[in-house]
């Protein structure tokens, strides 16, 4: 493929506002423009390993990993413009620094694009500027972290635009624009320097139809690669997927969808999302899928349909999704059971009303008992999330927490500590009081110790304790001892239960 070489300094044409009003561009550059036949990009992920780094297991394990669906649809819109993406998924492919630049050099991309995260922000930081001491091409950044924006870009110059927000329409524009010499003024949901300056085009334009999107480029993955953590899945391999942008409820103060910057909501209709399932189960081979919608079992009637259409269509396929307690029925569970569905993850939070209602969670606990209830008799788990250390809690409370999750016999269990994320309505209020940690340490690790702890230690141990107390009680033992039929059951709950020893008692 021909491409203009030093490209880098080709961009700083791009990056030369004059007036305001009009971008400099290299004659030279966009007289060989006319011969490049399209953009080859490369979507990137750094090296990070979430058992370790996020959960503070230091093991040695082969699991934690998801597949990036949003990275799957991103690809899909550039190849349907005629663009030719990859993706360089790190963590799974067990990639460091190193293998990453030495892939990239093979590959020869013109563009590189990384997904950043806050808890992968310094390895994220780190392969950027070594992909830019190595490379000579364009790199921009997407994900959670790219909210920063403006800052991103002032602080870190190896960067040359930020996405911010929904990105298959601005990637296209931006891909389109590169290729032919063209501004970049006009492409709303972009972020670019200009000398020390970061020039902000505004929001992105957003996908309302999502029908309208490619179907996902399930091909550019090998799903074998893909592993979660012990007992999240039943059947391997499994992909991810959303069915919706946006929470249908967008309430919850401690969560970026409840935030200003929460996207609006969309979904897709249930006849998209069984087409997509059904193709990556029969062409790729993929026997689970895991529904990361804030909210999945929501709307009878979609439920209902989705349910119909997966059992009509005979797709072999197991599959899990988020379901919030005030809005499941009894009638959407039982049919999600009959239709494959072996797990729902609620977002329980906490088993003390008073913290429900200060971060606006919409349930009462009568509800999370009655929602836990009908799951277990639709014959499916229950698998629990609960934030501890949220504003307000006492180490009794978070005890009262785990006994409540004990008492409503909850499958499996997550305990995490409070992260007050940017954007939110919680963060902005905490912000103010000066006691949080902005660095990620992990979400078994104090970022924000409430008036109601003595200091981060005693939530630590808090933690710890709430880890034993619901996984260490002879019933639960007793019942997922019963659970293990086969030597693949066997081995997951030998990594769980390494898994949750090292939370409880490292």
């Amino acid at each position: 493929m021909i491409f203009v070489k030093s490209f880098d300094k080709k961009l700083k044409y791009y990056f030369n506002i004059v007036n305001n009003e009009q971008i400099k561009v290299d004659k030279k550059f966009k007289l060989l423009s006319r011969y490049i036949r399209h953009m080859k990009i490369s979507f990137v992920t750094a090296p990070f390993d979430m058992v370790k780094q996020a959960y503070g297991v230091k093991r040695e394990v082969s699991y934690g990993n998801w597949l990036p669906f949003g990275l799957t649809v991103l690809a899909g819109c550039c190849r349907q413009a005629g663009h030719k993406p990859e993706i360089v998924d790190s963590p799974p492919l067990k990639y460091t620094n190193a293998d990453v630049i030495a892939h990239l050099k093979k590959s020869q991309p013109d563009v590189v694009g990384l997904q950043a995260a806050m808890a992968t922000k310094e390895q994220t930081m780190q392969l950027l500027h070594e992909i830019k001491v190595n490379l000579d091409v364009p790199v921009f950044l997407g994900g959670w972290l790219a909210s920063f924006k403006e800052s991103l870009l002032k602080q870190n110059p190896e960067i040359d635009f930020v996405f911010v927000g929904e990105a298959e329409k601005a990637i296209v524009k931006t891909l389109n624009a590169l290729e032919k010499g063209e501004s970049f003024k006009n492409i709303k949901g972009v972020c670019y320097r200009d000398g020390e300056r970061a020039i902000n085009n505004g929001p992105g334009e957003i996908v309302e139809n999502l029908d309208e999107l490619p179907p996902p480029a399930w091909d550019l993955f090998d799903l074998k690669n893909y592993r979660s953590l012990p007992l999240q899945t039943k059947r391997f391999p499994a992909v991810t997927y959303l069915s919706s942008r946006g929470c249908s409820y967008a309430r919850c103060t401690f969560c970026f969808h409840g935030g200003t910057a929460g996207p609006k909501y969309r979904r897709h209709s249930p006849e998209r999302v069984v087409s997509d399932i059904k193709e990556v189960v029969e062409k790729y081979g993929a026997k689970e899928v895991a529904f990361w919608d804030d909210i999945f079992i929501i709307n009878e009637k979609w439920i209902l349909e989705f349910c119909r259409l997966l059992k009509q269509e005979k797709v072999d396929v197991a599959w899990q999704g988020y379901g919030h307690a005030s809005f499941v029925t009894q009638k959407m569970l039982n049919e999600a059971a009959k239709a494959g569905c072996w797990g729902i993850f609620y977002g329980f939070e906490s088993g003390n009303q008073s913290i429900l209602d200060n971060v606006q969670k919409g349930q009462t606990l009568e509800k999370m008992s009655l929602a836990a209830k009908w799951t277990h008799e639709a014959g499916m788990d229950t698998r629990g999330s609960f934030i501890m250390a949220l504003p307000g809690e006492t180490p009794e409370m978070a005890m009262k927490t785990a006994q409540w999750a004990a008492d409503n016999k909850l499958t499996f269990v997550q305990f995490l500590t409070f992260f007050p994320e940017h954007g939110t309505k919680l963060y902005e209020d905490l912000v103010k009081e000066n006691k949080i940690s902005e660095k990620y340490k992990g979400r078994t690790t104090p970022h924000y110790v409430p008036s109601g702890y003595k200091n981060a230690e005693e939530v630590q141990q808090t933690l710890k304790k709430m880890y034993r107390k619901f996984h260490y009680r002879p019933s639960f033992i007793l019942k997922h001892l019963k659970r293990i039929k086969s030597l693949e059951d066997f081995k997951q709950y030998y990594e769980a239960f390494m898994y949750i020893s090292k939370i409880a008692f490292k």
